[in-house]
């Protein structure tokens, strides 16, 4: 699954880069990955402890018919997360896939 790959990575960063910012930002099937209680809370709970912020796209839950309360308290949400996404690059952040 892409979102625990990208879980995965996220923990490596954090581990093996010290002082590194990271937010997770989900949109489209994206968002799936960090519903509270599925097969990513754990790996989330740790990386939350550790600074990760999670973003979850306002339009995706939209389209879904999921209210934002399917996910833990820690995820927050954006009006759109492509958008999200382009202004972190313009801003000098790095966008990496899994």
């Amino acid at each position: 699954e892409k979102a625990a790959l990208a879980l995965r990575n996220a923990n490596n960063l954090v581990t093996d880069l010290e002082g590194v910012e990271i937010e997770v930002v989900t949109h489209a099937d994206g968002v799936e990955g960090l519903r509270a209680g599925g097969p990513n809370t754990d790996i989330m709970d740790l990386l939350v402890g550790q600074g990760v912020r999670f973003l979850v796209c306002e339009q995706a839950l939209r389209s879904r018919n999921s209210p934002p309360e399917i996910f833990p308290d820690y995820v927050s949400t954006v009006p759109s997360g492509i958008v999200e996404l382009v202004v972190r690059q313009a801003e000098g952040w790095c966008y990496l896939r899994p």
